[in-house]
């Protein structure tokens, strides 16, 4: 068995309303076209990026730095278009 791929990127909330319902169901959406496990950490926490709920504990305001990271064969992709996703302002 090949070895599992890793990938991690660091992201700045730049909306005025940071990481609220609305854009971590936008969240848990987007990694769900991924087979990667994906986490994202705010420094003090970490949530499973497949739950709303735990998203919600980062208390991610505007200017927090997301640290994203994934583990499987499309982690990279995984990361990259989280990443984008929060660069966007969670498309609001």
């Amino acid at each position: 068995m090949g070895e599992e791929k890793q990938a991690r990127g660091e992201f700045r909330v730049n909306n005025r309303l940071g990481l609220h319902m609305r854009s971590a169901a936008i969240v848990v959406r987007t990694g769900q076209r991924f087979e990667a496990s994906i986490t994202i950490s705010n420094g003090e926490a970490c949530a499973d990026a497949a739950s709303v709920l735990d998203l919600l504990t980062l208390a991610a305001g505007q200017g927090t730095v997301l640290v994203i990271e994934a583990t499987g064969s499309d982690a990279q992709q995984a990361v990259a278009a989280l990443g984008e996703l929060v660069r966007r302002g969670f498309a609001e």
